[in-house]
């Protein structure tokens, strides 16, 4: 018969518990022995500080953003637009997945933008707006397009949704007019990062108060972060977000924008590869002519037509 010591405890089996036995104190022994050769060891991450917030006054925060946008007179930029999927540019995804894109702007109101398809670079769009109009070439559809910059319709075609003006708001940040507008400051933070922004109020003669902008400015830095602007009854009309600024022969500007306009499930994200600021440019560089052949498309109307737009 065999006997088994647990310690001090002597065990002597009967012959029918002795397989049972056997198991377990085999069991016993292998949890002993593993237990002395693993040892765990939990590695915890080291948490990331935030950057040390600024400190700024309302008027140094008035004078930041009134010379970010008093520094930019012209653009000229090569940029790479990315739209996003399920919005009104998902028929540019289908066909291109990405656009090269051609920026020109001149305050107030000027701008051009000429997007190109990957590889072939062959001109998908060629639009213009001088701030009151817009014209827009989509030489794929052979379609011509000219409408008001406040006509707010959304096309059933992607490409007859885009507009420049939006684009020309979402860059170029409006200075603020302290004679005009009213404004308060509050603090606000989203995860590590914190935020002033800068809530700018109009009020028309006899009116009330109506809500034009907000500016988040990031306080790491003092750059402008983030950009709401808002419209009648408080429309919520763009968002834009703004990072990787570098400077640009003396300009501080970002070279990643993103773009939101939630009423027309409008996205777009553009990425600054080139950019030349001050630059003088011609008049002509913002002229765009009905190709000959091209549908004309009153976009608000029902006229349609040739002649318009020689």
């Amino acid at each position: 018969m065999l006997n088994w010591k647990v310690g001090s405890l002597q065990i002597t089996p009967s012959p029918t518990r002795t397989p049972v036995l056997h198991s377990l104190l085999t069991l016993v022994f292998l949890l002993a022995t593993v237990s002395c050769a693993v040892k765990r060891t939990t590695r915890v991450a080291p948490s990331v500080a935030p950057p040390p917030a600024r400190e700024a006054s309302p008027t140094d925060l008035v004078a930041r953003v009134n010379a970010q946008s008093n520094a930019i007179q012209t653009l000229v930029a090569t940029v790479d637009m990315e739209p996003t999927a399920g919005s009104v540019y998902s028929g540019v995804i289908k066909e291109y997945r990405d656009v090269r894109g051609f920026v020109l702007l001149e305050k107030p109101a000027m701008i051009r933008i000429v997007g190109q398809a990957p590889i072939v670079r062959t001109t998908i769009f060629d639009m213009v707006s001088d701030g009151r109009e817009f014209r827009l070439s989509i030489p794929p559809k052979q379609k011509f397009l000219v409408g008001k910059n406040d006509l707010r319709r959304v096309a059933k075609n992607s490409l007859e949704n885009l507009r420049p003006q939006h684009i020309l708001e979402a860059l170029l940040v409006p200075a603020i007019d302290t004679g005009s507008e009213k404004y308060f400051i509050e603090e606000a933070a989203e995860g590590a990062r914190r935020y002033y922004v800068v809530t700018l109020l109009e009020l028309p003669e006899g009116g009330e108060l109506v809500l034009k902008r907000k500016v988040w400015i990031d306080r790491s830095d003092l750059n402008v972060a983030r950009l709401q602007l808002y419209g009648p009854q408080g429309a919520y009309l763009e968002d834009v977000l703004y990072s990787g600024y570098q400077d640009f022969q003396g300009v501080n500007y970002p070279t990643r924008i993103e773009i939101a306009r939630p009423a027309e499930d409008y996205r777009l994200a553009l990425t600054i590869e080139k950019a030349t600021f001050n630059q003088p440019l011609a008049p002509d560089k913002f002229v765009l002519n009905k190709p000959e052949g091209a549908e004309l498309v009153e976009v608000g109307g029902d006229a349609k037509g040739d002649s318009h737009g020689q």
